[in-house]
C-alpha cells in the first residue's frame, strides 16, 4: 500500500508539472492520495517502524487466516525473500512470529504478536482519523468505496 501510495504522489507531481492542468476529479484524487501517504508517513514515524516493516504489519491481518510467506510477498509485490528480511524485523521487535501453516504444517506463515495487533491497529487508526477521507461520513465513505470499485472494475475490463 506505501509503495502504490508513493507511486500516485510520483504521478501527481509529474502531472502538475505538465503544461496542462490535470483534470479537477484526477487532482482531487490525487491529493487525497498524497494526504494519506503524509498520514502513513507520520505513522510509521510515531510506531518507529520503516516504511516497509509498517507495510507488511499493514497487510497482516490478524482476524484472517494466517497465509503462506510466498503470499505475503505477492501481497506487497516483492521477492520472498525481502519478506524473510522484514519478518526477522517484525520478529525481533517482538511484533510476529513465524509459525507453520494450520494445514500444512510445512509451509510458513507470518502471524502478529499482541503486540503487533497493537501497532497494526495504532497504524490503522492513525490514518483512519487524520486522512481527508475521515471528514466523510459513513455513508459518504461506503459510497466513494462503491465508486472507486467501479472505476477500478471498469479499468481492469477495458
Amino acid at each position: 500500500m506505501l509503495e502504490l501510495l508513493k507511486e500516485i504522489v510520483k504521478v501527481y507531481a509529474v502531472i502538475m508539472s505538465g503544461p496542462q492542468p490535470a483534470p479537477p476529479l484526477v487532482e482531487q484524487v490525487m491529493a487525497v492520495a498524497m494526504a494519506i501517504v503524509q498520514e502513513l508517513k507520520e505513522a510509521v514515524r510515531e510506531l518507529g517502524l520503516g516504511e516497509s516493516v509498517a507495510h507488511l504489519v499493514w497487510v497482516l491481518d490478524p482476524d484472517a487466516e494466517p497465509v503462506p510467506l510466498r503470499q505475503v510477498a505477492e501481497r506487497l509485490r516483492c521477492d520472498p525473500s525481502n519478506v524473510t528480511l522484514l519478518s526477522d524485523q517484525l520478529e525481533k521487535k517482538g511484533l510476529a512470529e513465524r509459525r507453520p501453516h494450520p494445514a500444512d504444517r510445512r509451509v510458513r506463515t507470518l502471524v502478529l504478536t499482541p503486540a503487533g495487533v497493537a501497532a497494526r491497529r495504532k497504524l490503522l487508526e492513525h490514518v483512519q482519523e487524520r486522512s481527508p477521507l475521515a471528514a466523510l461520513t459513513e455513508q459518504q465513505q461506503r459510497q466513494l468505496r462503491e465508486l472507486l470499485a467501479v472505476a477500478l472494475e471498469g479499468r481492469k475490463s477495458s
